[in-house]
């Protein structure tokens, strides 16, 4: 009974009452918890913590700031031109051909129709050397004037001198000598020469240095500047360019009269070959128009650049023909002449006639092929210059 007793009253004892509250308790909160797991009703979310103090930092430097000057803008061509145009002239009267090459491209080419072409700025120098300086040692140039159209400059320029030194077997004469020359120019992006035409008429020049009766009269170089001509890129240059193309096929027909009618009657043209003064007038020019057809009755004229430039007509063309008649002094060789290069320059009068004209070519391109002069060497003796300059026939083209 006793142990029946005494176990009651360990039930019931506060301790003991304390401890299974504390188990109850502990229990309901565990089922709370299951209950809220199993779809009850969530707790509310607990505030997000705060965020943390903002640290105080130096600002940033500034991004430094470019005060250098932009480069300069590239010089355009018409720019560029006249300073190479310049610069070859002086390097030619200072006998500097290493400067004077040094406007020229690497690839740069020179075709002097009837001489070798030079090639690059190394040949150019060599070339200016042996055929130049070394035989004209007071040689000296002036522009008289100038065509210029985008990257193409076409050049009329003089020079003269002394034959001071032995030229291809020929003993040096002591002669002056001189030429009127066109040069047609390309040039690069930088304003370097690309490629040159050289037209001038290397037999009188002979003629000059052996002092035979005829030869050419030695030009007398300006001194005031060139006179200069730029392209406007109107269409009336454009017609003046389908005027100068015209006259190839026109001459290509063996028709003396048509190519006399495309003359004014008070025209004037003057060719570098002929060694004389301009022919003026219609009947002269038709007279000199018939010796020439009869000189070539086959002539074909093939146009190569034509352009036209504030009023004047300008054409590079070639002419392949037999020699079936005289030309001048020159006797008829029956052989054919292929691609003799020329260039012309027209002003055409205000009805569309040629009313003035310049002719320049080589005659020596020529007489090479017709075996009137055997092709220069630097060995063995040198070609014999003509008796006198063949007076050439005013082409008008």
């Amino acid at each position: 009974m006793r142990s029946i007793t005494n176990a009651l009253v360990r039930t019931h004892s506060p301790v003991r009452r304390a401890a299974r509250t504390r188990a109850t308790l502990a229990a309901l909160a565990g089922l709370a918890a299951l209950a809220g797991a199993c779809g009850g009703e969530a707790p509310p979310p607990q505030p997000p913590p705060a965020p943390p103090p903002v640290v105080a930092t130096a600002s940033a430097a500034p991004a430094p700031v470019d005060t250098a000057p932009p480069p300069p803008a590239k010089p355009s061509l018409t720019q560029l031109i006249p300073q190479t145009m310049k610069g070859i002239t002086e390097a030619f009267n200072a006998h500097d051909a290493k400067k004077v090459a040094s406007f020229y491209a690497p690839d740069a080419v020179i075709a002097s129709y009837g001489a070798p072409d030079a090639h690059g700025p190394d040949d150019i120098a060599k070339a200016m050397d042996l055929f130049v300086f070394a035989t004209f040692a007071d040689a000296k140039e002036a522009p008289m004037r100038a065509w210029s159209k985008d990257n193409v400059v076409v050049v009329e320029m003089a020079w003269s001198g002394t034959m001071t030194g032995d030229f291809m077997g020929m003993k040096a004469s002591k002669k002056p000598v001189g030429q009127i020359r066109v040069g047609a120019l390309w040039f690069n992006d930088d304003g370097l020469v690309k490629e040159q035409h050289e037209y001038g008429d290397d037999a009188g020049l002979m003629a000059q240095m052996a002092g035979k009766k005829g030869a050419p009269a030695v030009p007398v170089l300006p001194t005031n500047m060139p006179e200069m001509h730029l392209a406007k890129g109107t269409p009336d240059e454009d017609k003046l360019a389908d005027f100068a193309k015209a006259m190839d096929p026109l001459f290509s027909k063996d028709d003396v009269k048509a190519a006399v009618a495309s003359n004014a009657d008070d025209a004037d043209y003057w060719v570098n070959v002929s060694g004389g003064p301009a022919t003026k007038g219609k009947k002269d020019i038709a007279k000199d128009l018939g010796d020439f057809f009869k000189a070539f009755p086959d002539q074909k004229w093939t146009t190569v650049n034509a352009w036209g430039i504030d009023g004047f007509a300008i054409i590079e063309h070639t002419m392949t023909g037999t020699q079936k008649g005289a030309l001048g002094p020159l006797r008829a060789s029956s052989k054919e002449v292929k691609d003799w290069h020329w260039i012309d320059i027209v002003q055409p009068s205000a009805d569309g006639k040629v009313q003035h004209g310049w002719g320049y070519a080589n005659l020596v391109e020529m007489m090479q092929q017709t075996g009137a002069l055997k092709p220069p060497s630097d060995k063995g003796p040198a070609p014999a210059a003509p008796a006198a300059a063949p007076k050439a026939p005013a082409l008008q083209k």
